[in-house]
């Protein structure tokens, strides 16, 4: 297993190669300097991208915040919540009233997984955000001891989480 502090550094070294690589292309196409003039802006929208820390980090963390979201899609916050409003992507909201969104839940081009936008649709008919993330992320015999996201992400069929998923939510309902 990978320390944070390994993942750290296996970072910072894939960063300081793209961002060497991104101002030597800009020196030889002659951009100005003062393209790259606010270092804290370019820094903030960097690390905006990276998992924040919340007390549900160890069941359904780590997660992105709006910030990091809006910046990562190239959208805006209303996007963000029309997606948020429509369920097309997991979201859930911490006391303090800021989304947080289960890094689990995307692709590595920041789509949201397909299946899991099915499978949180039906949960969401019965519950609220926090108890449906915990859902996707607790271990159920159904799948092998796997959680409904680890079974998905693996490649496992649908059917059976949306069977599960449904059944519970008419529990929930009695």
């Amino acid at each position: 297993m990978t320390s944070l502090v390994e993942q750290e550094k296996r970072l910072m070294e894939e960063l300081s190669q793209r961002v060497h690589r991104t101002f030597a292309a800009a020196a030889a196409a002659g951009v100005p300097t003062d393209a790259f003039a606010d270092v804290q802006a370019i820094a903030d929208a960097m690390s905006a991208a990276l998992p924040t820390h919340h007390v549900y980090d160890q069941v359904v963390g780590p997660f992105y915040d709006t910030a990091g979201l809006t910046r990562w899609w190239n959208v805006s916050r209303q996007a963000v919540s029309k997606r948020v409003a429509t369920n097309a992507v997991i979201a859930c909201q911490l006391e303090e009233g800021q989304w947080v969104y289960p890094v689990w839940q995307f692709t590595s081009s920041g789509t949201v997984d397909p299946t899991l936008v099915q499978v949180w649709r039906v949960l969401r008919a019965g519950a609220d955000p926090w108890t449906c993330a915990l859902w996707l992320r607790a271990p159920q015999d159904a799948f092998g001891g796997k959680t409904a996201a680890g079974w998905l992400a693996e490649g496992g069929r649908v059917d059976p989480v949306l069977a599960a998923a449904r059944a519970d939510v008419q529990r929930w309902e009695v």
